[in-house]
């Protein structure tokens, strides 16, 4: 496959349009860095898939980004860095603001980022704030936004979400003796939202009292301790109402190590179900531990299968699971998968009633690292995706796998980008791939640096994940893993 940049603007009437934009936009900033602008400017109502953010398109004048979880304060439960990736093949402009609700007006950071690179923003080298909520503001052309976390002796690396919603769903939480789990409630906008939160067990839907008609008032964010909430709850799925305003909604699992479980994982929650989700990236090495948790929050009961295909693409037949009505249902894929490589999932709903998923991993010895990971499943196709980093720093590993959704053969391709130079990304050698099999990339055996912003295309329809895997000690304060989503580019 021939190396190529992104794409980008075209005609000379888009661009006038564009300036004229951006004098626009670049007004609204200035007022909201003054704390009276009722909104950040240009908020799109809906810029992503069900299941998460997607790429900007080529074109894009303004995006903005929000970053929900994480902390800007000595001892926090999750040490927060904002990563900008800049998919554009010129320099474009980031604002960076940080709300503070009640605490004070809102800090801004402006960036200009060069074409092609990557650059990260520590939260709390611009605040000293134990509940910041982020907002990036991308003027100029595309860009994508993800946020590192690290806290707990681990770390989780996943993306901010480019749109507010009304509606967020989460499937794998729990609240069993030594987890704590933590809802994050952000509202970027100029009026309070009111917000209704339950939960689904495996039996039944709690409504607590203390989470319906929740305030969260504008410009400032609310951390929800599930575990007060809803007690000793191993399969705990999370749904997320606004009756008033949107909101923006992650959730992270920490574990103290009670039952040899210790870390940190985040999930970005979804906008809704879906009858297909795919999860590229699966470990069964010694040592490690996954599961995968089916929630269906609708009134009529479902049934899926899930099919596991091993890292030899031996796909094993797959498995019929009945999820009740306002339930949630968790498989331990250790009882399947036999110890050794990778694997992928797949999870499709028979008879039309949409359930949403999400993965749980944990990593502890004789495994290369310890940590806990989750991510949503990915229920989005494209020929394109892409990633603010691969790996944090150099001590850390990452894989980047893509399953071939298609129908036929196709080929694979990884590009990592140097920084202002749109003419000679780094590549990795093309993979050929069959229908229902992937393609591996381990970054640290192709010398992909943790300044690269990553972009992988193929010429056929892909699903791609990212897992990290950073041994103790690290030249960052601990170690941990990560599994996550790529962000699609459904434009492609």
């Amino acid at each position: 496959m021939s190396r190529r940049p992104p794409g980008t603007a075209s005609g000379i009437a888009a661009r006038v349009f564009g300036l004229v934009l951006i004098v626009v936009l670049i007004a609204g900033l200035v007022v909201l860095e003054h704390g009276t602008s009722p909104t950040p400017p240009n908020i799109e109502r809906r810029a992503s898939a069900v299941d998460g953010p997607t790429v900007p398109s080529s074109d894009a004048v303004s995006v903005a980004w929000f970053c929900a979880e994480g902390t800007a304060i000595e001892g926090g439960r999750a040490d927060e860095t904002v990563v900008i990736g800049n998919l554009a093949t010129h320099p474009i402009e980031a604002t960076v603001t940080v709300m503070r609700g009640e605490s004070g007006p809102p800090v801004v950071e402006r960036r200009t980022i060069p074409a092609l690179a990557q650059e990260r923003v520590a939260v709390s080298d611009l605040v000293d704030e134990e509940q910041p909520g982020v907002v990036v503001e991308i003027l100029g052309g595309p860009a994508i936004v993800e946020h590192e976390l690290r806290g707990n002796e681990d770390l989780a690396v996943g993306p901010c979400a480019r749109a507010a919603s009304r509606e967020w769903y989460f499937a794998g939480g729990t609240t069993v003796r030594g987890a704590q789990e933590w809802l994050t409630l952000f509202n970027p906008f100029g009026q309070d939202a009111i917000v209704d939160v339950s939960f689904l067990t495996a039996s039944s839907r709690e409504e607590p009292n203390e989470t319906q008609a929740l305030a969260v008032p504008r410009r400032s964010r609310v951390s929800i301790p599930v575990h007060d909430q809803v007690l000793r709850e191993e399969r705990l799925a999370t749904e997320v109402h606004a009756r008033i305003g949107r909101v923006v909604a992650e959730r992270t699992l920490v574990f103290d190590g009670t039952d040899t479980r210790k870390g940190l994982a985040v999930s970005l929650g979804v906008y809704g179900s879906a009858t297909h989700w795919w999860l590229p990236v699966g470990d069964a090495a010694s040592g490690t531990a996954q599961s995968i948790s089916i929630a269906n929050f609708s009134e009529h009961s479902a049934q899926v299968d899930l099919t596991v295909t091993l890292g030899d693409e031996t796909a094993l037949e797959p498995q019929r699971i009945n999820v009740s009505a306002e339930s949630v249902e968790r498989v331990e894929l250790g009882d399947r998968v036999p110890v050794g490589g990778a694997y992928t999932l797949e999870v499709k709903a028979i008879g039309g009633t949409p359930v949403v998923v999400e993965a749980f991993g944990t990593w502890a010895t004789p495994a290369p690292v310890t940590g806990i990971a989750s991510t949503p499943g990915s229920a989005s196709r494209a020929r394109r995706w892409a990633f603010t980093l691969g790996r944090p720093d150099d001590a850390t590993d990452a894989i980047i796998s893509a399953i071939n959704v298609s129908t036929r053969p196709i080929t694979v391709q990884l590009y990592a980008y140097t920084a202002g130079d749109p003419n000679s990304p780094s590549s990795a050698p093309a993979r050929a791939v069959a229908p229902g099999e992937r393609a591996e990339f381990r970054l640290s055996e192709i010398g992909i640096r943790p300044d690269q912003v990553i972009v992988i295309e193929a010429d056929g329809l892909i699903v791609v994940g990212r897992l990290i895997l950073s041994p103790s000690p690290s030249p960052s304060p601990g170690g941990g893993a990560s599994i996550s989503a790529g962000i699609p580019d459904l434009e492609r």
